[in-house]
């Protein structure tokens, strides 16, 4: 059992290249949530359902330990499903380092862009490369494929099982409801949401077939 979790963590090809893009994609995507909420244009659907959970439910301004239980949660179900093959490295990288990566760069943004930010060319000129680091950073965090946030790991489970449906058109639908659960929730959404919902599932298809050799 030992040695399976053995090959299953540490044996995929290519490791000394996997590792270091996996850890720089998941620390990215939470440096760019710190610049999202910045600019007020919403946060991913994960981030727009956990934010909204921690800060209106729980009472709690940071991400990164709420984000973490809330995954928790998901692997242990996902884990009794028997599912444990989209688990792995990546899913604790995933787990751990996108919410207190968000938490940590938080005030780094607000000192670097002090107050209001109202001009629409400082907020065009930060958002567009943004919104592009982000879907990029998300699409390599899964072609390197070693292991999915178990966030990440249900609209993959369910492609899986419904092989005539492609995963596109999947993660859209459910980035879609865990939206529209968080706006319930009261959280905020905004052009980065719409274009992650609309966006991030082809993106991710994308990414995939071009780099996933470089991998292999």
């Amino acid at each position: 059992m030992l040695k399976k979790l053995y090959r299953h963590l540490f044996c995929q090809p290519h490791m000394e290249r996997r590792i270091p893009v996996l850890l720089l994609s998941v620390i990215l995507m939470g440096m760019c949530v710190a610049f999202f909420e910045k600019l007020r244009v919403g946060t991913d659907p994960s981030t727009v359902l956990n934010l909204s959970f921690a800060q209106n439910v729980l009472g709690w301004e940071g991400l990164g330990t709420w984000q973490f239980i809330f995954n928790l949660i998901l692997l242990v179900i996902i884990l009794l499903l028997k599912e444990g093959r989209f688990i792995g490295l990546g899913s604790l990288a995933n787990m751990v380092l996108v919410g207190y990566s968000r938490d940590f760069f938080k005030p780094v943004v607000e000192s670097l862009l002090p107050g209001e930010v109202e001009s629409l060319l400082v907020r065009g000129g930060v958002f567009i490369p943004t919104t592009a680091l982000f879907l990029v950073a998300v699409a390599f965090y899964m072609v390197v494929e070693l292991g999915s946030a178990p966030y990440d790991a249900v609209p993959q489970i369910i492609a899986a099982h419904t092989k005539k449906i492609p995963f596109a058109p999947i993660r859209i639908g459910y980035d879609t409801l865990m939206t529209a659960i968080g706006v319930l929730l009261g959280g905020q959404i905004g052009l980065f949401t719409v274009a992650a919902c609309l966006f991030l599932g082809p993106v991710i298809q994308w990414i995939a077939d071009k780099f996933r050799p470089w991998f292999q």
